[in-house]
């Protein structure tokens, strides 16, 4: 309703879409099928990749440096009422937590954080290191753990060679070093201490470093948050969930861009 109603009031929205003053505007339920049909054909990851293709021939460097990657769970939309289920300690796959009650969201799986259970979705950002603009989008059920999901961001984008991926220790493992190798990356996951074996006094000092650039990844969170509403999904299943988050990053990068363009161009002045 609301994107029908800013067609309606708005004489530059219908410039930016190509729409005339005598045109039709869609009306919400065409728009809603259309985004849909979007979301369950998998194509919202090319619009996403399609603007910063855009914002690159513009002379933007997107890629500039090297990625930062984070997770971040989505609540699903029909939360499960009353108390949540007692899982059984690193059991998320466990029969209970994939059942599906009438009314929930049958493809939403749970996840303990803490000791807080969260049902839902998790959404997995590339972002680029220096600039911030998100490159790739990835989303899983909440049970799915985050060392899974770096392939998948990086097979949507492609990083300069030899450039960093910064990430924390939720994603480090041995397979993921080897990953990265193989692409011509470099590694900027954070260590990861196990039980007998602490981390040493080289790894904190190293695991400090890498957290130095990652607060840009919770950036992009919060600046989505504040900008744009809550986090939780705003549908029911997983691709449109995955719409639903392709379409924040979208909009997210377009609303940077004026803080990433303008002291570029002061810059260009000042030196004319």
């Amino acid at each position: 309703m609301a994107v029908e109603d800013m067609f309606n009031d708005t004489f530059s929205a219908n410039a930016f879409c190509g729409l005339r003053v005598e045109d039709t505007v869609p009306d919400h339920s065409t728009l809603s099928r259309f985004r849909n049909e979007l979301s369950e054909k998998r194509v919202m990851n090319s619009l996403l990749k399609a603007l910063n293709a855009q914002l690159e021939r513009l002379g933007i460097e997107v890629r500039k440096g090297g990625g930062i990657i984070n997770a971040s769970i989505t609540p699903t939309a029909c939360q499960p009422h009353g108390k949540a289920p007692d899982l059984p300690a690193g059991k998320l796959d466990h029969p209970i937590a994939q059942q599906a009650k009438s009314g929930l969201d049958p493809e939403a799986r749970w996840m303990k954080k803490g000791n807080k259970l969260q049902y839902g979705y998790k959404r997995h950002y590339l972002a680029a290191d220096q600039t911030g603009l998100v490159l790739s989008v990835h989303i899983t059920s909440a049970n799915v753990h985050d060392g899974q999901c770096i392939a998948a961001c990086l097979d949507q984008v492609v990083l300069p060679s030899g450039s960093r991926l910064l990430a924390d220790k939720g994603y480090f493992s041995a397979k993921n070093d080897e990953l990265l190798r193989q692409r011509g990356l470099r590694s900027g996951i954070q260590r990861k201490a196990y039980r007998n074996r602490p981390l040493s006094v080289w790894e904190k000092r190293y695991n400090r470093l890498m957290g130095c650039s990652c607060y840009k990844i919770e950036r992009v969170f919060g600046s989505i948050k504040r900008w744009f509403g809550r986090l939780s999904a705003r549908y029911l299943g997983l691709a449109k969930t995955h719409g639903q988050h392709v379409l924040e990053a979208i909009a997210y990068n377009l609303y940077r861009l004026p803080g990433i363009v303008a002291p570029s161009v002061i810059k260009t002045e000042k030196m004319a």
